[in-house]
């Protein structure tokens, strides 16, 4: 599947048929404000098949973990506060100054 790209100008001009086509030929456009701020213009049908899998992947991973906590295969830590928590990881606890 090719995705077209365009800038941010050219598809607020073109946004309607932008959206049509998402919609109903499911071609999804790359659109770029900067090299660095890029967007996707799916239809809301494929964007709810896409937090669909993510779903079904979370869930997957979760059933996953508790089965190897379940066999042993791995050790839950048990933290006594956030504070713990946010040391552990080596970040700043919410509220505190970084």
């Amino acid at each position: 599947m090719t995705i077209d790209s365009l800038g941010i100008v050219e598809a607020r001009n073109k946004l309607g048929v932008l959206v049509s086509r998402a919609v109903h030929a499911h071609r999804p456009t790359r659109i770029s404000r900067s090299e660095d701020e890029r967007a996707v213009l799916i239809s809301e049908e494929e964007y709810e098949e896409l937090l669909r899998l993510r779903q079904e992947r979370e869930a997957d991973q979760v059933r996953e973990a508790i089965a190897a906590r379940e066999s042993g295969e791995i050790r839950l830590h048990r933290y006594e506060s956030r504070d713990e928590l946010y040391t552990d990881f080596g970040l700043p606890a919410p509220g505190d100054p970084s």
